[in-house]
């Protein structure tokens, strides 16, 4: 039966093939499209995509280098999407342009269920709502006085993870997995900045963190529908609509409960209740949040931990510049107010991050008028994807852009200097659409990796034996296999 809501979606999606090739302007004149790869019927150019199993950032990064850095794909029988592989086309994109290009373009499913119907930040086009929304945040949840109350319960927050990671290294002959632990310290964070500083709730951090990972389980649906609009028929699809719409229930009931009283000033819900938006809206408003940032944050994390074991060098660089220029508090834990002085440490999340960007392909960008890219007309309700690995792996701008070398971002280099290089380096976007929680993301990066790195020494799980850090797209870019480490305790 399967098979035959296969071969139903394929014929019904050929149909629609054909219709998205002959769109038309507004005036009446056809469409045009920057030259890309040739395409063939139903599947578009996925074939070239999928072709050596490359991760879909870095298989567009090959076709770019084919058919230039201005370029059409057909991701199945949608619309046709141009990908911006080049960092000057990407800031006007993403800055000089960026008005015209503000709106979005999500897959209905599973997002319209979790996005109260693209009325959140990140999904909802540029306009008022946005803008209060987006106002909202950053002046109240992760504004200067929110944050300013956070250092100590992030430095207890650190304690705790510390503590956990001995205790589990001790019953697993030294190697830890330290993925869960970073995941719930940044839940507890992002609580924090939601409901209050006052907010502690363990059953609300383990529900968060399996709504999470259900969330970003049934993304993978999202793909399949969004290029073969038909599949939505298929059955196990449709299992799919199911379950999302009980996750949906799952998140409101989760999140629904802790805004039945007013919650204090100078967090997320306080703002989102006294400015009367639907309760819909605060709810998934909240959630955005926590989707967004603890994967990012937790994963980007994990990236640099990966990248320590592999290079010691640069570890041993990091511990002695937190050792000499820290003073730490009294159970030895670096303090929230002097991350920011250590010159290394930033040059070290700056290079993972460009080595790693979480959203390498960045949120899909949509015209939302007709315009021009390159001096090419673009028309109203165009994707435009930009391919922030491209610019960060440009060896135009990057000398040996494979290989991990944070001395490229401390300012007595020369290797990372002028507009060229501060076009290329766009891990949170750019523009009045870049990432709103981009502060704190660094911050909570930055805390974390030289709290860890002056706590324990990080080694291969198994001697002789180099991490896995083969990468899988999903929602963000992940590791494929968590990472696994040795860790001795430094006697701090």
């Amino acid at each position: 039966m399967e098979l035959i809501w296969t071969a139903v979606a394929i014929a019904i999606a050929a149909a629609v093939l054909m219709a998205f090739g002959r769109r038309q302007r507004p005036d009446g004149t056809q469409n045009q499209w920057p030259p890309g790869p040739p395409k063939l019927p139903i599947i578009g150019n996925m074939h070239q995509i999928a072709k050596g199993g490359d991760p879909f950032h870095i298989a567009l990064t090959k076709l770019a280098q084919v058919h230039g850095p201005l370029m059409t794909v057909w991701l199945g029988a949608r619309q046709p999407t141009i990908i911006v592989s080049d960092h000057d086309l990407a800031w006007e994109v993403l800055v000089s342009k960026s008005p015209d290009f503000a709106g979005r373009e999500f897959p209905a499913l599973p997002y319209k269920f979790v996005t109260a119907d693209f009325r959140t930040i990140v999904t909802s086009n540029a306009g008022p709502h946005w803008h209060g929304l987006r106002r909202g945040l950053q002046n109240e949840a992760i504004g200067p006085l929110g944050l300013s109350v956070q250092a100590p319960l992030q430095e207890s927050d650190m304690t705790k993870m510390i503590n956990d990671m001995i205790k589990e290294a001790s019953l697993n002959g030294g190697v830890v997995k330290p993925f869960h632990h970073i995941r719930r310290a940044t839940i507890r964070l992002l609580a924090r900045l939601c409901f209050g500083p006052d907010f502690s709730d363990e059953d609300f951090d383990t529900t968060m963190d399996i709504l999470i990972e259900d969330a970003m389980q049934y993304s993978g649906d999202s793909r399949l529908v969004d290029a073969f609009p038909p599949a939505r028929f298929l059955p196990s699809v449709k299992r799919t609509v199911v379950l999302t719409e009980k996750l949906k229930l799952r998140i409101a009931e989760c999140i629904g409960r802790h805004l039945t009283s007013p919650p204090p000033p100078n967090c997320y819900a306080h703002f989102l209740l006294s400015q009367s938006f639907p309760r819909e809206i605060a709810i998934f408003s909240i959630f955005e949040v926590f989707i967004l940032g603890v994967d990012s944050t937790g994963s980007t994390t994990m990236w640099a931990l990966g990248l320590m074991v592999q290079n010691q060098d640069a570890q041993l660089k990091l511990y002695q510049e937190i050792r000499d220029r820290t003073t730490r508090n009294e159970k030895g834990i670096v303090k929230v107010g002097d991350v920011g002085k250590l010159e290394y440490l930033q040059a070290v999340v700056k290079e993972t991050m460009r080595m790693k960007p979480i959203a390498p392909m960045a949120v899909p960008h949509k015209a939302v008028k007709d315009t021009f890219l390159k001096g090419m007309p673009v028309a109203e309700g165009t994707t435009v994807m930009v391919n922030l690995y491209a610019l960060h792996y440009d060896p135009k701008v990057w000398d040996e852009p494979k290989r991990f070398e944070p001395d490229r971002f401390l300012e007595s280099s020369k290797n990372f200097q002028g507009k060229r290089g501060q076009y290329s380096f766009l891990p949170f976007g750019a523009g009045m659409r870049v990432c709103a929680g981009m502060d704190v993301g660094k911050l909570q990066i930055a805390f974390v990796v030289s709290n860890l790195v002056n706590a324990f020494h990080w080694s291969n799980a198994v001697e002789g034996e180099k991490p896995d850090l083969t990468e899988a797209f999903t929602f963000v870019l992940a590791m494929k296999k968590p990472l696994e480490a040795r860790i001795v305790p430094r006697g701090i």
